[in-house]
């Protein structure tokens, strides 16, 4: 407890969010407590929603026996998943926020965390709405027949903050409630009174409600990895498609004294771009199938593992899988960092600048923030007495050195609504639908269909510019 501290020690533990309040609802279900599965998890059903959908995209694409699928192509059912979950979240974190528990949170909270969580929900609603009206736009283009691969591509990549938000906002929802010891999903308390602090690594107090709480927070965020990694893998197929398409136009074009030693140099790399994609597709994959595998495995352990959880055996088992998913989108970005570097006067049309920086600050959100987090937690950790005093001294570093996870992902979800706002902007201006390499550039085995539309653009049409999906045309 913190009884005995006092002066700055007192501070550092109200930084640190120590909820030292007596919570009303006390009784704790036995019944709840048996099956924590019970708890409502996002993770759990995006997971196999995408599972679902990757198959009803493979089966189906965007027709069905060559009828166009309005309402049931993968995109719409996605987008569908994603505003259930969505609202989900928002609703039991602005009912948390409403009731005694919730502001208790605020009460003896550092005075940034109000505002901030606060304002995370609208954000990730902002991202749903403008990932689901771009994503429109380039559907209708998809329904005129123009570039059908190269479009189908790009939506998926733009689905990417949405999803990411989605996650987040959930992941904040569920923190939210361990934070405050309240479950509005079940409708009651889920705490025994206790003298320590609820909030620690520990989950004193909480028992497997706080441990399950927090895996299913994490758990979020590995599906949410994972359809990053998938989008990283469409990106990649299109980018190296177009590269490819790229050298061989140069490598044709007419020969002129300015652009003779390009040509050159683009029939060269013509020769060794197979080579560099199988390169690329090693780091892709691996991401991929680390991603895959961590959010599998996570979902399986809570629900179909033994019972009650081995929570050591568990927490040892993610740290395993985020060595390796760290190491893999490292070799990721690496990977798409070099590509940007070394091929970019060779990208005709692509814009490949805005489209890769988009792709390189999508990916950070997977591992790389959380992972700075640790490191200076670690470097605090092994600091002398004297530069960790000045440490406690900086405003919010003071509080971040000593966040545990609980701490951690209670905030960290809240930004990362802010960064997805931020991520579905750059999109738009990163990814528009009417790009002239869209019917530009040629793919190997593309049809007639894929190089001219079947119907001529028209934004003045009944059905307006954004396919009819966004509601206002």
């Amino acid at each position: 407890g913190g009884s005995n501290l006092t002066g700055e020690s007192r501070n550092n533990a109200l930084s640190t969010w120590a909820l030292h309040h007596l919570v009303k609802n006390s009784t704790v279900s036995r019944e709840f407590r048996d099956i924590p599965s019970k708890m409502f998890d996002a993770g759990l059903a995006l997971y196999f929603g995408l599972l679902i959908l990757f198959g009803w995209r493979c089966l189906s694409g965007w027709r069905l026996f060559g009828a166009w699928l309005e309402y049931a192509n993968y995109c719409v059912l996605l987008y569908a998943l994603l505003g259930i979950l969505n609202l989900w979240g928002v609703i039991t974190f602005y009912t948390l926020a409403m009731k005694e528990e919730g502001k208790n949170v605020w009460a003896v909270s550092p005075n940034y965390l109000k505002p901030i969580l606060l304002g995370a929900p609208p954000c990730a609603l902002v991202t749903f709405i403008c990932a689901f009206i771009q994503t429109g736009q380039h559907v209708n283009e998809i329904r005129r027949g123009a570039a059908v691969l190269k479009h189908d591509r790009a939506v998926q990549i733009i689905a990417l903050p949405a999803v990411f938000g989605c996650m987040a906002m959930n992941s904040l929802a569920k923190m939210y409630q361990c934070a405050a010891k309240y479950d509005v999903e079940q409708g009651f308390g889920v705490v025994a009174v206790t003298t320590q602090d609820p909030l620690s690594s520990s989950v004193n107090g909480t028992g497997d409600f706080g441990e399950l709480y927090l895996a299913q927070t994490e758990t979020c965020f590995h599906v949410a990895d994972l359809y990053e990694a998938w989008s990283l893998f469409q990106f990649c197929k299109m980018t190296l498609e177009v590269l490819r398409s790229s050298l061989k136009n140069i490598g044709k074009s007419e020969r002129t004294a300015e652009n003779a030693e390009k040509q050159e140099v683009a029939r060269g790399l013509l020769v060794a771009h197979s080579a560099l994609e199988n390169i690329a597709w090693v780091s892709v994959a691996t991401f991929l199938i680390v991603c895959l595998a961590q959010a599998g495995w996570s979902l399986y352990t809570l629900y179909l593992g033994g019972d009650p959880v081995d929570w050591t055996d568990y927490n040892s088992q993610m740290m395993i899988f985020q060595a390796a998913g760290f190491v893999s989108s490292a070799a990721a970005i690496w990977n798409v960092n070099v590509v940007e570097i070394q091929f970019h006067e060779y990208f005709e049309g692509y814009g490949p600048l805005l489209k890769f920086l988009t792709v390189k600050f999508l990916l950070s959100l997977a591992y790389f923030q959380s992972g700075a987090v640790w490191v200076i937690q670690a470097l605090n950790a092994a600091l002398p007495g004297v530069l960790r005093n000045i440490v406690k001294k900086v405003p919010f570093l003071a509080d971040l050195v000593l966040w545990d996870d609980n701490q951690f992902y209670l905030i960290y979800s809240a930004i990362i609504c802010y960064e997805c706002v931020i991520g579905v902007l750059l999109h738009w201006f990163a990814w528009p639908p009417d790009e002239e390499w869209y019917s530009v550039h040629e793919e190997d085995g593309e049809s007639e269909m894929e190089k001219k539309p079947l119907v001529p653009k028209d934004k003045s049409a009944e059905r307006g510019y954004c396919g009819g999906y966004c509601g206002l045309c």
